[in-house]
């Protein structure tokens, strides 16, 4: 049986970053520990953004915070495990990998 966990994230500026604040995205839970992906996970376009030891962090060039929502995925039939978006990031998003040393919820 899979899981899927559904995460709001928010990026940071590259200003931000550059004056040492963490580009860490602030992550909120939508939905925890579903067991199927039908109706949640978006039918086309889904990008894979990364392996599950790894948090995709996000860095906006512009001058305001984005928010995207990234699934995280394991054990579903079709998917390998991973962390996915709805859409590759645009060319202004700079995409930071950070080590997940968290559990699978």
């Amino acid at each position: 049986m899979g899981m899927v966990d559904v995460w709001e994230v928010e990026s940071c500026t590259e200003f931000e970053a550059a004056r040492g604040r963490s580009p860490r995205a602030r992550i909120t839970a939508r939905h925890r520990n579903l067991s199927s992906g039908a109706g949640i996970l978006p039918a086309e376009g889904l990008h894979r953004i990364c392996d599950l030891d790894r948090f995709p962090r996000f860095v906006h060039s512009g001058e305001e915070r984005k928010r995207s929502r990234v699934y995280q995925v394991k054990g579903l039939d079709g998917l390998a495990d991973g962390f996915y978006g709805d859409s590759a990031p645009g060319p202004e998003i700079k995409v930071i990998y950070n080590r997940w040393f968290g559990g699978f919820s």
